[in-house]
C-alpha cells in the first residue's frame, strides 16, 4: 500500500459509510426542489404592462388607436379568410393615445359581421375559431349530423342579407396601401373588425389587458354603432355583468381614421373582475347552442361548445351534467334544484335586458352569443352576455317584440322572422319559463329592468352623451359622416320611444 493511498484511507472510509446511508436509509424518500423564484400568477406572469394617463375603456374620450404592419401582411390576413375562413394572427405595432406596443398580434374577428364585409369561405356556426381563442378541432368520430337542427320549414332567405364585399387587392396589384385600405376600412357601409392580442408575441399586457376587440356594426351599416355601448350600460344598470366598451377612431397605418367601438373580451381578465373565484371553467356557445342534452360523449357538443379556460384540466363534465338535470329533472326537482345549478336571479335579469331591448342575436333568439362560467368552488354557473351589437332591433325584432317568452314564441323565432338558425328552442328557457316560481322571477325582473332603462330615460342619456362626444371632435378628426351619424341616432332614439309606447300598453307595466 502506498504512502498517499494510507494518508487518504480514512477519508475513504468515511464516503463509503456516508453512501452506504444514503442508499439503504434514505433510499425511498422523496427529494423536493424548492426555489427562492414565485410561480408566475395571473398578476405577476407578464414581464411588461403598458400604462397610460387615459384608461383604456373611458367612455369620455373618443380613442386614438393606430395599426402599423406591412401591406403583404394586411393583403395575406384578409385572403387568407376569404380562401380558407381562418383567422391568423400577424405581426404588428400599435399606438394606443400615444403609446406604443411593439410586437402585438392582430387579426379578424367575429363571424356574420366578417362576412358581412368580407364574404370568404365560411357560413354562420360551424367549426369556426371562438373569439380571442383558436377553436380546438372537433373530437375524434364527430358527426356534424349530431348538432342540433334548423326546424322544418327553415327558410335561409328570411336572414338580413348581407352586402356585397368589398374587393381587396392582389398584394402588390392593383390601387395602393393608401388608397386600398381606405376602401376597405371605410368604405360607405363596410367596416372590418379586429382583435389586438398585446400578449401574442410577447410577454406584455395593456392596463393589464391581453385583448382588445376592434368592434363594428355588426350584419348592416349603422354609422352610430351604438347598439352594443347602449344594451351593455342597460345590462350594468340592472345588474348584471357587461363588457366595458368605448369609442375610438381606428386606423392602420397612415390612413384616415374612422368611427370604431372598442371592447374588452369575456376572459380570465374580465372573470376576476365578476367572480371571487375566477378559476373556474369558461364555456362559448357557438350560434344555435339550445343547452339540448345529446348523451354523454363530448363530441356530441363539438359544434355547440367551446372550452375557453383550463383546456388542459378540465372538460366538458359540468356542462352537460347542466344539460342532463335540465333535461331529465321533472317540474318539482327543476323548481328546487335549479338555483343549485345556475345563478337564476342573473338568468331571469339576462332574459328581462335582452326581451326588453329587442336583442335577438342572443339566447333569447339566435340561441347565440352567451358564455357560461362554471364556479367549480360553488358549483354553479354563470350566463354571461356578449356581442350586443345587434341589440335594439336590429337583427329581425321590432318594436312590439313579445316578452313572454313563451314555447309558442320560440317555435316562431326558429321558423321565421330573422331567427331560423338559431336552432329552435332553447331547452333552458323552455324549463324556466314553464316553472311558475321562475316565469315570476322573470317578471319582477322586466319590471325592474323597464324602470331602470326605459321610464328613467338612462338609455336615451346615453345616446345623447356619446352623440355629443362625437359631435365634439369630429370637426377636427372627421371620424364619422356626421348626417349618416345624427340619422343613426335619430333612428335608434325612435325606435326606443316606439318599443316603450309598446311596453306601456302591456298590463306587466301599467302604472
Amino acid at each position: 500500500m502506498s504512502l498517499n493511498f494510507r494518508r487518504h484511507y480514512p477519508i475513504l472510509i468515511v464516503l463509503v459509510i456516508l453512501i452506504f446511508v444514503f442508499t439503504f436509509a434514505l433510499g425511498n424518500m422523496r427529494v423536493i426542489a424548492y426555489t427562492t423564484q414565485a410561480e408566475p400568477t395571473s398578476e405577476t406572469k407578464y414581464m411588461t404592462d403598458y400604462t397610460n394617463d387615459i384608461a383604456l375603456f373611458d367612455e369620455t374620450v373618443v380613442h386614438s388607436i393606430q395599426v402599423i404592419m406591412s401591406e403583404e401582411d394586411y393583403n395575406s390576413m384578409i385572403t387568407t379568410y376569404q380562401e380558407t375562413g381562418l383567422k391568423e394572427y400577424f405581426k404588428a405595432d400599435i399606438i394606443i393615445d400615444g403609446v406604443r406596443i411593439n410586437e402585438v398580434g392582430i387579426r379578424l374577428k367575429g363571424n356574420a359581421s366578417l362576412r358581412t364585409a368580407l364574404g370568404g369561405n365560411r357560413g354562420f356556426g360551424g367549426n369556426n375559431p371562438a373569439d380571442g381563442e383558436q377553436r380546438p378541432a372537433r373530437p375524434e368520430g364527430f358527426d356534424p349530423a349530431d348538432r342540433p337542427q334548423p326546424p322544418e320549414g327553415f327558410n335561409p332567405g328570411e336572414m338580413p342579407q348581407m352586402q356585397e364585399p368589398p374587393q381587396i387587392p392582389e398584394a402588390g396589384q392593383g390601387p395602393g396601401m393608401n388608397e386600398g385600405m381606405r376602401q376597405q376600412l371605410s368604405d360607405g357601409e363596410t367596416k372590418i373588425p379586429f382583435m389586438i392580442k398585446f400578449d401574442e408575441y410577447e410577454d406584455q399586457t395593456y392596463q393589464g389587458y391581453t385583448t382588445v376587440s376592434i368592434r363594428t356594426y355588426g350584419t348592416t351599416y349603422d354609422e352610430a354603432n351604438l347598439q352594443e355601448p347602449v344594451t351593455n350600460e342597460a345590462a350594468r344598470l340592472a345588474g348584471i355583468p357587461a363588457t366595458e366598451t368605448a369609442y375610438a377612431g381606428f386606423k392602420i397605418n397612415d390612413e384616415e381614421e374612422t368611427l370604431y367601438v372598442i371592447s374588452e373580451l369575456v376572459n380570465e381578465e374580465y372573470l376576476a373582475k365578476y367572480f371571487e373565484n375566477a378559476d373556474g371553467i369558461l364555456y362559448k356557445a357557438e350560434l344555435g347552442s339550445t343547452l339540448s342534452y345529446q348523451g354523454e360523449d363530448p363530441s356530441s357538443y363539438a359544434d355547440s361548445f367551446t372550452q375557453q379556460t383550463r383546456v388542459n384540466d378540465a372538460d366538458l363534465a359540468p356542462l352537460i351534467d347542466f344539460m342532463r338535470f335540465i333535461d331529465q329533472a321533472d317540474a318539482a326537482t327543476f323548481e328546487r334544484e335549479l338555483p343549485n345549478y345556475l345563478d337564476a336571479d342573473s338568468f331571469a335579469t339576462y332574459l328581462a335586458v335582452n326581451t326588453l331591448l329587442v336583442n335577438t342575436d342572443s339566447m333569447i333568439g339566435m340561441n347565440n352569443n352567451y358564455y357560461l362560467y362554471y364556479d367549480d368552488e360553488a358549483e354553479r354557473f354563470t350566463l354571461l352576455m356578449w356581442d350586443a351589437n345587434e341589440s335594439l332591433g336590429k337583427l329581425g325584432g321590432n318594436t312590439t317584440y313579445d316578452v313572454s317568452l313563451t314555447n309558442s314564441q320560440q317555435e316562431s323565432r326558429g321558423r321565421g322572422g330573422g331567427m331560423g338558425m338559431g336552432g329552435g328552442q332553447n331547452a333552458l328557457i323552455t324549463r324556466f319559463m314553464e316553472s311558475e316560481i321562475f316565469q315570476a322571477l322573470y317578471e319582477e325582473k322586466l319590471q325592474d329592468v323597464y324602470e331602470k332603462v326605459y321610464v328613467s330615460g338612462a338609455m336615451t342619456d346615453t345616446i345623447e352623451q356619446y352623440s355629443a362626444l362625437i359631435h365634439s371632435v369630429n370637426d377636427d378628426r372627421a371620424l364619422a359622416d356626421i348626417t349618416a351619424y345624427d340619422q343613426a341616432v335619430e333612428k335608434l332614439k325612435t325606435f326606443i320611444v316606439q318599443r316603450m309606447e309598446y311596453l306601456e300598453t302591456l298590463a306587466l307595466f301599467e302604472k
